[in-house]
């Protein structure tokens, strides 16, 4: 007996494979992840484990332990602001960021280097309040405030903010810290005071008459003391 084949279901929704979407396109090419305390956590944990030949997906996963789709745009962000090159191998300044002494400077460099069209409007935008970035990223990206991706592209931003925030304000006037020698003579110059030194060389005759001495003196002392 033959038989009969089954027909055939279509699939559903959810035993279709899923479609790849594509990751838009932002006008500023500011870097982003909606997952920002992966990377936030990756950054921690670069200053206390080695520094790879090449950062892969491979070393992100087993030595960063991060995988998974929320990992996927780490290792894209970090080859944006120039911790990486674009083969995936460790900069200079992934080399500072490692370091305690230049890690706010680094953080700072990385900033600038993957949010270049922020930093054209506010050069110290790693010092600004959340609602100036939240201004800024809105008249870079020309998104309204209210989309997801503002607050991803804010999100990133902060976590190299907390990093770059920390860098000190660059001092004014002598790069040493001291004051230039012109300001400390005016400093040191009394004000609405005017005096006058005069040296007076006297050649007295020689005699043995003290009259003429009284004289001598009496006369400089009328005339110029």
């Amino acid at each position: 007996m033959v038989k009969e084949p089954k027909e055939s279901k279509p699939a559903t929704a959810s035993e279709m494979p899923a479609a790849k979407t594509e990751r838009r396109k932002i006008p500023g090419n500011l870097p982003y992840t909606s997952s920002p305390g992966v990377l936030q956590r990756v950054l921690e944990r670069i200053p206390i484990s080695e520094k790879p030949a090449t950062f892969t997906t491979d070393f992100l996963g087993t030595v960063m332990q991060a995988s998974g789709g929320a990992a996927r745009p780490v290792i894209p962000i970090l080859k944006s602001t120039g911790l990486l090159s674009q083969s995936g191998v460790p900069t200079e300044l992934y080399s500072q960021f490692q370091t305690e002494g230049h890690r706010a400077a680094a953080a700072l460099e990385a900033l600038r280097t993957g949010f270049q069209e922020i930093f054209k409007r506010n050069t110290y935008a790693h010092k600004a309040s959340e609602k100036d970035l939240v201004d800024v990223i809105v008249q870079v990206t020309g998104l309204a405030r209210g989309e997801s991706i503002v607050r991803y592209i804010l999100n990133t931003f902060q976590v190299f903010q907390a990093y770059a925030s920390k860098v000190a304000d660059e001092p004014t006037g002598n790069s040493n810290g001291k004051k230039p020698l012109d300001q400390l003579v005016d400093e040191e110059k009394p004000r609405g005071v005017i005096g006058l030194v005069h040296n007076i060389n006297i050649v007295l005759p020689e005699t043995t008459n003290i009259e003429v001495y009284n004289a001598i003196f009496k006369s400089l002392r009328n005339n110029l003391l």
